[in-house]
């Protein structure tokens, strides 16, 4: 059964800031050491930045939460599965309302161009 569905939409530009102080303090505040990792060995990393944030929001819209002041943007991480295709793993607060919520599966989709990034998500009981 279906428990929530979120999508949302962000401008790369957004995640390639010209000051690199406010760069970095941003970067460090939304994404976990792996994803930072994973993003900066591109050639491009706002494009990606951007769609892991949008899969991060769309969670938090899925779990019909928002992002709320007792979750953290560390409680949420997009991996890749083997063959590549993109997973969440959910930790803290979020982990614990996506539980209480029966959620047993998480479904992910994140896409990008240049000038924009978006992601899909569907959690099932």
């Amino acid at each position: 059964m279906i428990l929530g569905v979120g999508i949302d939409l962000e401008r790369v530009d957004r995640f390639a800031p010209a000051d690199p102080e406010h760069e970095r303090g941003l970067h460090e505040r939304v994404f976990t050491a792996a994803e930072l990792a994973y993003c900066r060995g591109m050639q491009r990393p706002a494009p990606s930045l951007a769609a892991r944030f949008a899969a991060k929001e769309a969670l938090f819209k899925a779990l019909g939460t928002g992002k709320q002041s007792d979750m953290s943007w560390h409680d949420v991480e997009v991996v890749h599965e083997e063959l590549g295709r993109p997973a969440l793993v959910l930790a803290g607060r979020t982990k614990e309302i996506a539980d209480r919520m029966g959620v047993a599966r998480i479904h992910v989709s994140i896409t990008h161009t240049r000038e924009s990034a978006a992601a899909v998500v569907v959690l099932e009981s």
